[in-house]
C-alpha cells in the first residue's frame, strides 16, 4: 500500500504580531524609504523600532493588548495589502467620526503624470472642528479607472468607506459635477500660486531666460570634458532639446506669466483681498486678450532676436509645416508662420483664458466676493448685511425662507455685538473669525450666521483659508512619479500623511475587517 502524501498544513502567523510590524511599517512611511524627515532609513528603523517596542511593553493606545492565547492566521499572498487596506477603511471612518455629522465639504484634485501618460484623483474632506478650526484631511487617491468602471464609481466607494456619502439624487448629482470639472482644483476656484499650473513658476522662468547662455555652456563643457557617460549623455540630450519650439515657448510663458503674476501674488496673501482679487482678475483677462490680438508681431521679433542670442537655429517662417513624426499621418498646409501664430500662440493664450473661466466662473467669484462680507479685518469693514443674506439664499437646502428672514435679524445683532467686542478686534480671516465665535460661545447665540461662516468655510467656490494641501500633494505627486497610483500606494499615503488618525486605529478593529 502506497503512502499518500501529506499535504502541506498552510503557514500560519500570529496576526496581532503582524498587525502591529505593518502599523510601525505605514507610520514610518517606509513603502517611500525617505518620508521627508531627512534620516536614512536605516536610522529611522533602529531609532524608531526601538520607541516602538517600548510603546508596545507600555501598552500603546493604538495597539489592543491582549492576554489570552496569540490569534493565529493563515498567511496569504495579499496578507500585507489587506492589513494596509484595513486600516485605511478605519482611518476614513476615524476621519468620519471627527465630523460627527456635521458640514463638510469635499474636493478633488486631478494630477497628470505626462511621462506615463496617466491621471489620478487625490480627495480631500474640509470641515470645521469642535474649535472652529479649519481641517482638511486626505481621504484617498483615486487610480484612473479601467474600462469596466467610473471615476464617480471609484470616488464614491472611497467616500462610501468613510461613510460620507449620501444614497440620495442631489448628492450623486453634486459628486458628478465635482468629478466632472477634470483638471481644477476644485475646493476652491481661487487656489494660490504654489497649487496652479500657472502661477508659481514665473520667476523661474524668468531666471532660466536670461542665464541660458551660461546654462548652455556649462552643458557643453559637461559633454565635452566630463569622463561619466552618462552624464555626459545627459548633457547631450538637454543640449539637442534646446530648439526654437523651446525657446518659443519658454518666452510665451513668461510673458503670459508676467500679465498673470500679480493676481498670483495677491491670492498668495495670507488675508485675501476679495475685490482687488477681482480687480486683478478682470485685467489679467483683458491683458491676455490683447496679447493675442494685437501681440503676434512684436513676440516674433522678440522670439527672433532671443535665438539669434543665443545661436538657437530658426526655422524658415515661409516653409510649409513638417509636423513631430507621430503627427505626419495628420496632413497639413500650413506654413511655419500659421502654425506658431494659430497652435503654439494664440492656442497657449486661450487656454489660459479657458482657464480663467473655469477657476473663475461668475459663481464663484460671486461666492468669493460675497464670503468676503464676513471678514473680521478692520472692524469688519466689508460686512454687508444685504450681500449676505443673499449669500445665504444661494443654499436653499440649508437656508429656507423662514431661516433667511432668521437669518437677517442675528446679522444685525451680531454685528453690533461683535464691533463692541474686544475680544473680536484685529482679527484679519474667515477662519479667525470661527475661533473666537466658539471660544466666546457666539456660535451657539447666532447659529445661523455660524452656519453661514462654515459654509464660506468648507464649500466649493470660496476661499480656502485653512493650513492648505499643498505639502501633501507634493508628496503624493512626487510618490505617484515612482509608483503606480495601485490601492496600495493610496492606502500607504494615507496612513502615513494621516498618522494621527490611523494611531487611534485598533488592532480587533483592523482583524475584523480581514
Amino acid at each position: 500500500m502506497e503512502d499518500s502524501q501529506e499535504v502541506p498544513s498552510p503557514k500560519k502567523v500570529n496576526i496581532d504580531r503582524a498587525v502591529d510590524l505593518m502599523r510601525f511599517f505605514f507610520r514610518e512611511g517606509t513603502p517611500f524609504l525617505d518620508n521627508g524627515s531627512g534620516r536614512s532609513f536605516v536610522e529611522r528603523m533602529i531609532g524608531d523600532m526601538s520607541c516602538f517596542m517600548v510603546n508596545m511593553m507600555f501598552q500603546d493606545p493604538g495597539i489592543s493588548p491582549r492576554n489570552g492565547p496569540p490569534r493565529m492566521w493563515t498567511i496569504t499572498p495579499t496578507l500585507d495589502k489587506d492589513i494596509a487596506h484595513a486600516f485605511a477603511k478605519e482611518t476614513r471612518k476615524g476621519i468620519a467620526s471627527e465630523i460627527q455629522g456635521d458640514f463638510y465639504g469635499i474636493y478633488v484634485d486631478v494630477m497628470h503624470i505626462p511621462s506615463k501618460f496617466l491621471s489620478y484623483m487625490v480627495v480631500f474632506v474640509r470641515y470645521l472642528n469642535g474649535k472652529g478650526d479649519v481641517v482638511e484631511r486626505l481621504l484617498g487617491v483615486v487610480p484612473e479607472p479601467g474600462y469596466d468602471s467610473s471615476l464617480e464609481v471609484e470616488v464614491g466607494l472611497l467616500l462610501s468607506e468613510a461613510g460620507l456619502i449620501q444614497d440620495c439624487p442631489q448628492f450623486t448629482e453634486k459628486l458628478c459635477a465635482l468629478i466632472q470639472g477634470t483638471g481644477v482644483n476644485l475646493d476652491s476656484d481661487l487656489k494660490k500660486p504654489g497649487e496652479t499650473c500657472w502661477g508659481s513658476y514665473y520667476e523661474a522662468l524668468v531666471k532660466f531666460a536670461t542665464y541660458l547662455d551660461p546654462i548652455c555652456d556649462a552643458l557643453y563643457f559637461v559633454k565635452k570634458a566630463v569622463e561619466n557617460n552618462d552624464q555626459r549623455y545627459l548633457a547631450y540630450k538637454v543640449l539637442e532639446g534646446l530648439t526654437y519650439d523651446f525657446a518659443f515657448g519658454l518666452l510665451l510663458m513668461q510673458d503670459v506669466l508676467s500679465i498673470t503674476n500679480e493676481l498670483s501674488l495677491a491670492l498668495d496673501q495670507k488675508y485675501v483681498d476679495a475685490e482687488n482679487c477681482m480687480e486683478l482678475l478682470q485685467e489679467a483677462k483683458r491683458q491676455l486678450v490683447v496679447m493675442k490680438d494685437e501681440g503676434w508681431s512684436s513676440f516674433l521679433n522678440k522670439i527672433g532676436m532671443y535665438c539669434s542670442d543665443n545661436e538657437i537655429p530658426m526655422p524658415n517662417m515661409g516653409e510649409k509645416f513638417k509636423p513631430r513624426p507621430w503627427l505626419r499621418d495628420k496632413a497639413t498646409t500650413m506654413t511655419n508662420l500659421e502654425h506658431y501664430h494659430a497652435d503654439f500662440f494664440e492656442k497657449v493664450i486661450n487656454i489660459h483664458l479657458n482657464e480663467f473661466d473655469k477657476r473663475f466662473s461668475e459663481k464663484s467669484s460671486a461666492l468669493f466676493l460675497l464670503s468676503s462680507c464676513l471678514n473680521p479685518q478692520n472692524s469688519f469693514q466689508a460686512f454687508d448685511k444685504e450681500k449676505l443674506v443673499g449669500y445665504a439664499r444661494l443654499y436653499p437646502s440649508e437656508f429656507s425662507d423662514a431661516a433667511v428672514a432668521a437669518l437677517d435679524l442675528q446679522l444685525e445683532a451680531f454685528i453690533m455685538d461683535v464691533r463692541f467686542d474686544a475680544r473680536f478686534r484685529e482679527m484679519n480671516a474667515l477662519s479667525d473669525l470661527s475661533v473666537k465665535m466658539v471660544e466666546t460661545g457666539k456660535n451657539a447665540e447666532y447659529p445661523l450666521v455660524y452656519l453661514l461662516l462654515k459654509l464660506a468655510l468648507i464649500l466649493p467656490g470660496t476661499p480656502a483659508t485653512a493650513k492648505t494641501a499643498s505639502s501633501a500633494l507634493k508628496f503624493i505627486e512626487s510618490t505617484m512619479a515612482k509608483d503606480p497610483c495601485s490601492q496600495w500606494t493610496s492606502d500607504c499615503l494615507l496612513l502615513f500623511l494621516e498618522r494621527d488618525i490611523f494611531e487611534t486605529v485598533t488592532n480587533d478593529a483592523v482583524i475584523a475587517i480581514l
